[in-house]
């Protein structure tokens, strides 16, 4: 974790952590006097829980805690190595991912218990603690970590309970951070206690609705309860912030322990998350606010505390997790209105896909999974934007990178190849029109058109039924349910192939059922619409086939178009007089020839494709870093030719970034030791220049060694900006012997 803005100093002892730390101190001072005496106990909780915020909001650390951080730095390589071979010794080759990696701790974690290796089982319960930090969305690690703040905060509120069970304070608290460890069975009863003492209080309502939602069975016949509890705790949060915008003051002078709805309450955005999910899965009686709703208005308060949260810890993660998730359940949702405009879908998936690759979540399966649903959201949505087209390929490239050890590896990386192709191929065309073969041909998109002809088969025979006849569908068939949905498919049949092709544009797709469920997104618009028939007669499913469209295949004439996109979804089409055309951009190159270099039997190709790229964008940075990388395994002094083709700035223009370039430049010269090289004296010049004499000392008692020492005075005075026959240097090279 790093710091996120400014990030106050203060001396020793005189932070506001040490502040908390000497009222802790004085508290349990206080307990030894009077051991029996439960506030005590509370205020000592609250105090120890205050440090945790103080830490992962604030970023305020003891000297300490930044010494052993910095430590931790040093050992974390060592400490991922030992968890991989943890992972091969539990059957997870390659890379596994996190979700993996805490199987195998834990795993072997039980192993050692059984062989009674109790001090070898504990450091693997720190590694798994250490690990489990990295994904944690909710909190959940640092109150099992029983060296955590939360959990001896804990402790000291279980204290307080049984020396006062009947309190209804203490009973929430409780319950609050039982609920926040995942044991919601042993947190309602302790919330139902302070219901039952408290009733009115708006947390106490909220957090027991919330232990409904979170039983192993689900709320059951509470669920009405629950969703009232969740409801008006939500609106409180409202008025909050509502009055303290009206105000302008926020209740600084509250503890984030004390104020449970504070906006750095991850437990409180988890919880309206579970609303949104249970409102859009049934229907309630009574002023109940819509899924959507509900969600816009996480999304919002989500985005606002993330900017008042200075630190980049475990919070900021956990809102960052919040947001995204908000975001994605809002593009589910505008996928399955009835009349949606597939422009909007692509740019919200656009907008969602850059949020998810500049999230500061470190990368695991289940946000590269989304990912890849929000791109191949797009690539539905606008099957011929080639910006598109770029994402979903980068989304692939990623699941591939991953875990390149995993069955679907190669169809990962085979996929990423030929999203790629697309764009490259849709470059300066025009962004309407039907699927490219290069997708149409990938199982995803193959899964998508097969759902989407059940559906339209189910509603057109439902269009058939008299009037007044009972629609039912069959069960499992994705037709969706719920609030604000009911209305789709009910279609006026028109009649033959009209009839038919209403119920298959009229239908949105359903939603991915959780986090790790298939993507059923929403069929895309125009031309695309009409053409996807004829491209899943002529594509067998499972093969990836690009032979080329035949001529009853082709797009139809733009007026033609935009009278099918009018009667099919009631909404304007584009101008077909200006149609949008995709930009060229050598990002989609680039990604193509990232694909091409992950197998070897390709690399040839993509240091082909990559020589293009530099003619391209000849400033780019990136494509010489990433040649001369593939260069290095077989030829060193190609890939030097190729750092040499960088358009260099004077060297009082560059920047470390740059330094990097000529600094690569000089290893590999001094590695394959071309002392005579033209290109050495000049790099190092200027490398010495940006990064100062200490980066190239190696180098310099290397070339001293090898008593090259005209190569040396030439280097000295040309960082010095003096001629080699400088009087000052002379003196210097006389004292260096090099004269």
């Amino acid at each position: 974790m790093e710091p996120y803005g400014d990030i106050p100093h203060y001396d020793e002892g005189s932070s506001p952590l040490d502040a908390l730390h000497q009222v802790a101190v004085e508290y349990a001072s206080a307990i030894k006097l009077k051991p029996r005496d439960p506030k005590l106990h509370f205020l000592l909780g609250l105090a120890i829980e205050e440090q945790y915020y103080a830490s992962e909001i604030y970023g305020l650390k003891k000297r300490t805690e930044e010494d052993a951080q910095e430590l931790s730095s040093a050992k974390a390589a060592g400490r991922e190595d030992e968890i991989l071979a943890i992972c091969k010794l539990h059957g997870f080759q390659g890379k596994p991912t996190l979700e993996n990696q805490l199987q195998a701790l834990d795993a072997e974690f039980h192993q050692l218990k059984d062989q009674g290796q109790s001090g070898r089982a504990d450091y693997i319960q720190t590694l798994f603690i250490w690990k489990s930090k990295k994904a944690g969305k909710d909190g959940r690690a640092g109150v099992l970590d029983e060296e955590s703040p939360l959990h001896q905060a804990l402790l000291k509120y279980l204290d307080a309970w049984s020396l006062n069970p009947d309190n209804w304070q203490y009973n929430f608290h409780v319950g609050r951070l039982f609920l926040l460890q995942g044991k919601s069975e042993v947190a309602q009863q302790h919330l139902q206690t302070s219901l039952a003492l408290r009733p009115a209080s708006p947390a106490t309502r909220f957090y027991t609705g919330l232990a409904l939602l979170e039983q192993k069975e689900g709320p059951g016949q509470r669920a009405q309860e629950a969703v009232m509890y969740l409801q008006e705790g939500l609106e409180e949060l409202i008025t909050q912030q509502f009055n303290a915008a009206s105000e302008d003051t926020e209740r600084k002078d509250d503890l984030q322990a004390v104020n449970p709805f504070s906006l750095m309450n991850t437990q409180l955005i988890r919880g309206f998350l579970k609303l949104g999910a249970l409102l859009k899965k049934m229907n309630f009686s009574g002023k109940i606010m819509t899924a959507e709703e509900v969600i816009h208005i996480v999304a919002d308060l989500t985005a606002k505390a993330l900017c008042q949260c200075p630190f980049r810890g475990a919070v900021m993660q956990q809102l960052e997790w919040g947001l995204l998730e908000a975001h994605f359940f809002l593009l589910e949702s505008l996928v399955l209105q009835p009349k949606r405009k597939e422009s909007w879908i692509g740019r919200r998936c656009q907008a969602l896909s850059a949020l998810l690759r500049l999230t500061s979540i470190p990368a695991c399966k289940e946000l590269l999974d989304m990912q890849e649903k929000v791109c191949q959201l797009g690539v539905i949505a606008t099957p011929c934007n080639s910006h598109a087209l770029y994402l979903l390929g980068v989304a692939q490239l990623d699941q591939y990178d991953n875990n390149s050890d995993s069955e679907n590896a190669q169809n990962s990386i085979r996929d990423a190849r030929h999203s790629f192709q697309a764009s490259i191929n849709l470059e300066n065309k025009s962004a309407f029109g039907p699927p490219p073969t290069e997708i149409s041909g990938q199982k995803w998109w193959q899964d998508w058109v097969m759902r989407e002809k059940e559906k339209a088969s189910v509603q057109f025979q439902q269009s058939l039924k008299p009037e007044g006849a009972p629609a039912t569908s069959p069960a499992g068939k994705g037709v969706a349910r719920g609030r604000g949905v009911t209305a789709r498919g009910g279609v006026a049949p028109r009649g033959g192939t009209a009839a038919q092709r209403g119920a298959a544009v009229k239908t949105a797709a359903p939603t991915a059922r959780g986090r790790g469920g298939a993507v059923t997104p929403a069929k895309p618009s125009g031309t695309s619409k009409a053409t996807y028939k004829t491209n899943s007669k002529t594509q067998l499913p499972g093969t990836s086939s690009e032979k080329p469209d035949s001529s009853q295949d082709k797009v139809k004439p733009a007026a033609a178009e935009a009278s099918s996109v009018q009667e099919s979804t009631g909404t304007p089409s584009q101008d077909e007089s200006s149609p949008p055309i995709n930009r060229k951009s050598h990002f989609h190159h680039l990604g193509l020839a990232r694909a091409l270099s992950r197998n070897e039997e390709t690399q040839e190709e993509a240091c082909i494709l990559y020589q293009e790229i530099i003619v391209m964008s000849p400033d780019f940075r990136d494509t010489y870093i990433e040649l001369a990388d593939l260069l290095m395994k077989t030829n060193p002094l190609a890939a030097v030719d190729i750092y040499c083709k960088f358009p260099m700035k004077p060297v009082k223009e560059q920047t470390f970034e740059d330094a990097f370039i000529t600094g690569e430049i000089v290893r590999i010269l001094m590695k394959q030791e071309m002392y005579d090289h033209p290109k050495l004296a000049s790099n190092m010049i200027d490398y010495g220049k940006v990064m100062g004499t200490g980066c190239i000392e190696k180098y310099i008692t290397k070339l001293d060694e090898k008593f090259k020492t005209n190569l040396l005075k030439t280097i000295y005075a040309g960082i010095h900006d003096k001629s080699v026959d400088d009087k000052d240097l002379q003196d210097f090279f006389r004292f260096k012997c090099w004269l």
